[in-house]
């Protein structure tokens, strides 16, 4: 072979090499955008799972929350509702006014727990559901309202027939509390939390009212025949004259006693009157009887004391009296009421002498 000939195939075997060099540099840069999008995807994928993760996290705790919130509440309701229970079954030595402070503070309780369930945050899907909550503890307010008036009334009259229906209705709104709640938010939660795959989150139960005969007209009238017969829940009515005292001289007038009185067109009687009993008593009947031995008719003033709360005492001005003739014995005498029921009147009379002087 010639020198020529190998200068060729030297060519050919260089020119050979600069082309494989050259696909090799040109196939370079694919390779190196293959690797970086594969790289892109794998830290999409892996960045979406940890989104997915983190978002399905966050929305278990967001139900958790909720639940938690709700199982509070209710905790506290059904507290309220074994105590409504025991002062109906079994109220020991508690009197009225025992009776009605309770049930005055179980209906605030109602209100301030029903306030608190319309003020939870509530994930999107539990908003029907959490409607259902907030009636459930508009029912329970709503009946604890009605059933303290209708209680009270009951122990007052004789006739349990008709104020025991009224009992017995009121107790049946807290009994249809459990039931809505179990019927359409327990079931509607459950759901919802099912189908979220939301694990380690439960659904509270709640018994506001554990013996659902409550509701029942039979089963009231027997509590009510049971509350009426305690002495300490007997209504029981009486007002008392505590004090009369004559104007302007402040001079107090004692029963039996004969006191001198400056005639003067100022005078007045300011009386003072006791509820000594346990029910709140309306127009208590306050009246000043002034006989004179030488008039044919006798002064008489009546007023009224619009309300007068069980114990409470109040103090009422009697004036329009003219003092009797100079010198002679008139007779005084100072009733209140009798208010409807009362049995001891006793202490609802005083009788005095005034003498009316210059």
């Amino acid at each position: 072979m010639s020198f020529l000939d190998d200068d060729d195939t030297f060519t050919e075997l260089a020119e050979e090499e600069r082309r494989r060099h050259g696909r090799r540099g040109s196939s370079a840069p694919l390779v190196r955008l293959l690797l970086v999008l594969a790289g892109v995807v794998v830290v999409v994928l892996v960045s979406g799972l940890l989104v997915r993760n983190w978002l399905h996290t966050r929305e278990i705790t967001s139900y958790g929350t909720y639940m938690s919130q709700v199982a509070d509440i209710l905790k506290r309701s059904d507290e309220t509702g074994r105590d409504l229970s025991k002062v109906l079954q079994n109220p020991g030595d508690a009197t009225r006014k025992d009776v009605q402070t309770k049930l005055d503070k179980y209906s605030t309780t109602a209100n301030t727990l029903t306030e608190e369930a319309k003020g939870l945050t509530t994930p999107n899907d539990l908003l029907e559901a959490q409607q259902w909550f907030v009636a459930t503890l508009q029912l329970r307010s709503r009946g604890l309202q009605n059933l303290k008036p209708s209680l009270m009334n009951a122990l007052e009259v004789q006739d349990i027939e008709v104020s025991s229906e009224t009992v017995a209705r009121a107790m049946l709104m807290l009994v249809l509390s459990d039931v809505a709640y179990e019927e359409f938010f327990m079931t509607r939660a459950s759901d919802v939390l099912k189908e979220r795959s939301i694990e380690g989150v439960s659904v509270a139960s709640t018994d506001f009212i554990t013996d659902s005969s409550l509701a029942s007209t039979t089963t009231i009238k027997e509590i009510l025949s049971t509350l009426k017969s305690s002495q300490n829940l007997q209504s029981v009515h009486g007002v008392a004259l505590k004090e009369v005292r004559a104007m302007p001289a402040d001079k107090a007038i004692e029963a039996d006693g004969t006191y001198n009185l400056a005639s003067t067109s100022e005078l007045q009687f300011v009386v003072t009157v006791e509820n000594q009993g346990n029910m709140a008593e309306k127009d208590v009947p306050v009246e000043i009887n002034l006989t004179s031995p030488t008039s044919a008719q006798p002064q008489i003033v009546t007023t009224k004391i619009a309300e007068l709360k069980a114990k409470e005492t109040k103090k009422v001005t009697i004036s329009d009296i003219n003092p009797t003739d100079y010198g002679e014995k008139a007779l005084l005498t100072v009733t209140v009421g009798p208010v409807p029921d009362e049995k001891i009147k006793e202490n609802n009379t005083l009788k005095a002498y005034v003498i009316f002087l210059l």
